[in-house]
C-alpha cells in the first residue's frame, strides 16, 4: 500500500503537513477539497507498520463562535478509509483559566491529557465562567456544563442521564463509553443533538420552565440513545441515500422504550409520528430512498418529516410486525455485530430476516422505497352471545396504499383482553374473538405505535399544499381567501399549512375566515403542542379583534392550561407567542398595531 488519504472539516484558515517514518509527504494544493490522497515515498509492505506525523493549525474566523462559549467537532485531520471507524484519542489542551471545558475524553490526572477509546469522534466544548455538575452512573462519569441560573435544569438533566444510562445498561447489557458530557446549545428549548462521541448538546437550558419535566427527561434519553446509534454503531456512509434515517429511528426507539419503562407516556413519540403524518397529508413525497439528483431537489423539511418522523415510524412499525422479543433480539445483535463500524439498511434488514426467519422485502419496499401511506380503520363491530360465551366480529378496512398486518385489541367486561393481527393481503379483514364475557371496546393499534393516517390524504392535498406554499406571508390579500376555500373544500389536513392560511387571512383582515382556519388548525394539531398552543392563542386574538372579550379570555385560559406552551415567533408582527405573552393578553386585550 502506497497511497493513503486524509480528510478534514474545512473551516477558516488551515495548514497541514504530513511525514511518514520521518520522510515528508507531498500533499495537493490547498484549493483541493478533502479527502485528499497522498503517496508515500516508500510503500507499506504486508505486515509492516508506518508512523504518520501530522502537524496542523486551524484558525476559526471571528464571529463563527461566541467569545463566551464554543464547541468543536471534526477540528483535526484524520486518515480516511471511505467508511467510518473508531479511533483512540490522547489529547492535551491548554486554555485560559476562565474557561470551563468538556471533552469526549476522561482526564488522566497523571498525564493531564484527555483519553477516549473506541470513539468515532473527539469533541471539545469551552464556556467562559460556566459552572459544572457531576454524577456517576456506575462506571460512567457524567458532567453537565451550564450557565449561572440554569442549575435546576442541569440537576434534572444529570439525574435523568444517570437513570437513562442505568436503564440502557440493564436493557441492552452495556453502555459503550465511560464518560458523558452535557453542554448547552442555543437559547430556545428545541431539542438537542450529539456533538461528538460522549458529548450531547441540549438546547434552552436557561428556559427550563417553558417545557414540562417530561421534555427534559425525554431529550436526555433521546440524545444518549444516539451514543449507541451514530457513535457506537455508525452510519454506513456520510453520503448515505437514507440521510441517516436508520440510526435516527433506532435511537428514537431506545428513548421510547425508556419512556415506556418509566411510565412517561407516549406524547413525545406521537409528536414525532405526527411530523410524518402531516407531511403525508400535505401530499409530499416521503420516499426515503433517494438518488443524489432527487436529494438536491428536495424543497421541504426532509429532516423533520422523513428522517425523524418517518424514520421512527418505520422502526416502530417493524417492531410491531416482528414482535418485541424478536425485534429486540435483532436490535441487540446489530449493536454487537456492527460495533465500531457502519451499518446500512441492507445489513440491518439481513439481521432482522435472520432473527425472524422471514423475507421482509414486502415491508422495506413499501416503507423505504415508496410514497405509500398506512391507513386502516375499524369498519364495523358486533358481539353476540353463543352458548356459554360470546363471539365478537370486528371488520377492519384498508384505506391507504401501504399494506401490513395491524394489531386489533378487544377488551371484555371481565377485564380480559385479546389481540390479533389483520391479514396484510386483504383490503377488508374480519377478525373473530371468542370470550367468556361481553365486549367492552375495540382498539386498532392499541399501543399507538403506528403512523396511521386516518382519514387518508385527500386527492387535492398536494394541490392545496402547493397553493399554501405559494402565497406570501404578508400582503396576500384575496389570494389568501382563495387558498382558504381550496383547502377547506378538499379537507386539507395539515396543521402547519392551516397556520399559514390563518395568518395570511389575519394579515388581510379576513377575521371570520381566519378564525375558522385556526379552529381547523387546532383540530389537526393533535400530538403537536407547539401548533395547538399557537392555534388556540390566535383564536383569542381574533375574538379580541371582534370585540368578543369573554370568548378571547376563555381561549387564553385554555392555552395556558396546556401541558406546555412552546414559544413561536411571528417576526412580521413583532410577536413572541409564549406563556408570558398570553398572560399579558389576560390583562390587556390583543390589539392590532
Amino acid at each position: 500500500m502506497q497511497t493513503l488519504a486524509v480528510t478534514w472539516f474545512q473551516v477558516g484558515h488551515q495548514t497541514l503537513t504530513v511525514t511518514a517514518n520521518g520522510k515528508p509527504v507531498d500533499l495537493p494544493g490547498p484549493a483541493k477539497p478533502f479527502p485528499q490522497d497522498f503517496v508515500l515515498a516508500d510503500p507499506i509492505r504486508p505486515g509492516e507498520p508506518v508512523a504518520l506525523d501530522i502537524e496542523f493549525t486551524v484558525s476559526i474566523p471571528v464571529g463563527a463562535q461566541s467569545r463566551d462559549e464554543g464547541s468543536l467537532a471534526d477540528w483535526y485531520p484524520r486518515l480516511w478509509w471511505g467508511c467510518p471507524s473508531h479511533d483512540d484519542y490522547d489529547v492535551k489542551l491548554e486554555m485560559p483559566q476562565e474557561y470551563t471545558i468538556a471533552t469526549s475524553g476522561r482526564l488522566d490526572p497523571g498525564t493531564g491529557r484527555y483519553d477516549a477509546e473506541r470513539a468515532s469522534s473527539f469533541g471539545i466544548f469551552l464556556g467562559r465562567e460556566y459552572q459544572t455538575l457531576t454524577k456517576d452512573a456506575g462506571d460512567v462519569s457524567i458532567l453537565c456544563c451550564y450557565k449561572p441560573g440554569s442549575e435546576k435544569c442541569a440537576e434534572l438533566l444529570v439525574d435523568s442521564a444517570a437513570d437513562v444510562i442505568g436503564f440502557y445498561r440493564d436493557w441492552l447489557g452495556f453502555y459503550p463509553y465511560r464518560v458523558l458530557r452535557i453542554v448547552p446549545g442555543m437559547d430556545r428549548p428545541a431539542g438537542g443533538y450529539p456533538l461528538a462521541t460522549n458529548i450531547v448538546v441540549i438546547h434552552g437550558m436557561g428556559r427550563m420552565d417553558e417545557r414540562p419535566e417530561l421534555h427534559w427527561r425525554w431529550i436526555a434519553a433521546h440524545e444518549i440513545g444516539h451514543q449507541y446509534w451514530g457513535m457506537h454503531v455508525m452510519d454506513e456512509d456520510e453520503e448515505t441515500r437514507e440521510f441517516g434515517w436508520l440510526w435516527i429511528g433506532l435511537g428514537i426507539y431506545a428513548d421510547r422504550e425508556y419512556c415506556r419503562a418509566r411510565a412517561l407516556g407516549n406524547s413525545k413519540h406521537r409528536e414525532l409520528l405526527a411530523r410524518y403524518i402531516q407531511g403525508a397529508r400535505q401530499g409530499l413525497d416521503t420516499t426515503v430512498s433517494r438518488s443524489l439528483e432527487e436529494q438536491s431537489g428536495i424543497k421541504f423539511d426532509f429532516n423533520n418529516i422523513v428522517v425523524h418522523g418517518k424514520g421512527f415510524a418505520i422502526i416502530s412499525a417493524l417492531d410491531c410486525v416482528l414482535g418485541k422479543e424478536t425485534f429486540q433480539r435483532a436490535y441487540r445483535r446489530c449493536l454487537s455485530d456492527f460495533a465500531g463500524r457502519g451499518m446500512g439498511l441492507h445489513e440491518f434488514r439481513l439481521v432482522c430476516e435472520r432473527e425472524s426467519g422471514q423475507d421482509l422485502g414486502w415491508f422495506f419496499d413499501q416503507w423505504v422505497n415508496s410514497n405509500r401511506h398506512l391507513s386502516y380503520e375499524i369498519n364495523s363491530q358486533k358481539c353476540e352471545k353463543q352458548g356459554d360465551g360470546y363471539v365478537t366480529e370486528v371488520q377492519v378496512r384498508c384505506l391507504g396504499t401501504l399494506r401490513m398486518p395491524v394489531p386489533v385489541a378487544a377488551y371484555f367486561e371481565d377485564g380480559t383482553s385479546q389481540q390479533v393481527f389483520t391479514n396484510r393481503l386483504r383490503d377488508v379483514d374480519t377478525i373473530r374473538f371468542r370470550s367468556r364475557s361481553a365486549l367492552k371496546e375495540v382498539h386498532l393499534d392499541p399501543e399507538e405505535a403506528l403512523a396511521l393516517i386516518v382519514p387518508p390524504p385527500s386527492p387535492g392535498a398536494k394541490e392545496a399544499s402547493e397553493a399554501v406554499e405559494a402565497i406570501p406571508w404578508v400582503g396576500a390579500g384575496e389570494k389568501a381567501v382563495d387558498v382558504f376555500k381550496k383547502a377547506r373544500d378538499c379537507n386539507f389536513a395539515d396543521a402547519g399549512g392551516w397556520l399559514k392560511i390563518g395568518l395570511t387571512l389575519y394579515d388581510g383582515r379576513y377575521y371570520k375566515e381566519a378564525l375558522e382556519a385556526f379552529e381547523t388548525m387546532e383540530s389537526q394539531a393533535q400530538g403537536d403542542s407547539s401548533l395547538a398552543f399557537a392555534a388556540i392563542v390566535w383564536q383569542g386574538h381574533l375574538f379580541d379583534l371582534q370585540g368578543r372579550r369573554e370568548k378571547a379570555v376563555e381561549r387564553y385560559k385554555k392555552a395556558l392550561g396546556l401541558p406546555s406552551q412552546p414559544e413561536r415567533r411571528h417576526d412580521q408582527y413583532h410577536i413572541r407567542l409564549n406563556r408570558q405573552w398570553v398572560e399579558e393578553r389576560l390583562e390587556e386585550p390583543f390589539r392590532r398595531e
